[in-house]
C-alpha cells in the first residue's frame, strides 16, 4: 500500500513507523526544512520538504499512485486544504486529524473518510480506565461505541458456555477471542473458556452490562 502522511507530528511519525513495520510504502511531507532533514535520517521512508497544501508537492510525493493520504498537522485549515487537494488529485481515501469537532461537516463536504480527534479519543480512553476498572478500552474514534477487551475470570458464570447461551446485551458483539496466543473468530457455538481475552464492540450505553455479564461469578 502507498501512503502519504502530511505533517511530521508525533502522531504522524508514530503512524509512519507502524506502517513501515507493515511493509507499506510511506512518504512523509513536512514543511519545516530542519525537521524534514532530521526525520529523513531517522526513518526508512521518503521525506519531502514542502507544504501539503501545494499540488506540486503532493504530486512529488506520488499522489497519482497513493492509496491513502493522512493529514496529520495540528492546523485544521491546513488539513482541510490537504484533503481538498487530495480529492482533486484523485486520492480515494482521505483521513485527517482535527482539533475542533465543529469542523466535522466541513471535512465531510470534501469527502474525508475518517476524522480523528486526538484530545477526545485520549480523554475517552482515560475515562474508561477510571470508570471501568478491569475492562481494557481500546482507543477508537467512534463517538457512540467502544471497543473493549475483557479477560474471562476463572470463576465466571460464562465459562463453559456457548456464546449464544450467555445472552449478550443488545448493541454488543464479541468480535474476537484471544486464547493461548491464538486468534479465534467466534461463532454462536463457540465455547468460552477461563482466561479467554475477548475483544468486544459495544454501544456506549451497554458497556457496563457487558462487563458485568462477562465478569459475573458462578454461584
Amino acid at each position: 500500500m502507498y501512503i502519504i502522511i502530511v505533517g511530521a507530528s508525533k502522531i504522524g511519525l508514530a503512524l509512519a513507523r507502524l506502517l513501515i513495520e507493515e511493509k507499506s510504502n510511506v512518504v512523509i511531507v513536512e514543511r519545516d526544512e530542519a525537521k524534514a532533514k532530521e526525520i529523513a535520517e531517522e526513518i526508512d521512508a521518503l521525506v519531502i520538504n514542502g507544504s501539503g497544501t501545494e499540488i506540486d508537492v503532493l504530486n512529488e510525493a506520488g499522489a497519482e499512485k497513493a492509496d491513502v493520504i493522512v493529514s496529520a498537522t495540528s492546523d485544521d485549515a491546513v488539513n482541510l486544504m490537504v484533503c481538498e487537494l487530495a480529492r482533486m488529485l484523485g486520492i480515494q481515501r482521505r483521513i485527517t486529524l482535527s482539533q475542533n469537532p465543529k469542523h466535522e461537516e466541513i471535512f465531510k463536504e470534501v469527502g474525508v473518510e475518517q476524522i480523528i480527534y486526538p484530545s477526545r479519543t485520549i480523554a475517552k480512553y482515560i475515562r474508561n480506565l477510571i470508570l471501568r476498572p478491569g475492562v481494557k478500552s481500546v482507543l477508537t474514534t467512534m463517538q457512540d461505541a467502544d471497543i473493549i477487551e475483557i479477560t474471562i475470570p476463572e470463576d465466571a458464570l460464562v465459562v463453559g458456555k456457548e456464546i449464544r447461551e450467555i445472552g449478550m446485551p443488545e448493541g454488543s458483539t464479541i468480535a474476537a477471542i484471544h486464547r493461548n496466543g491464538e486468534l479465534i473468530i467466534p461463532r454462536g457455538s463457540t465455547v468460552l473458556k477461563a482466561g479467554d481475552r475477548l475483544t468486544i464492540l459495544a454501544k456506549v450505553g451497554v458497556v457496563e452490562k457487558v462487563a458485568n455479564l462477562i465478569k459475573e461469578k458462578a454461584v
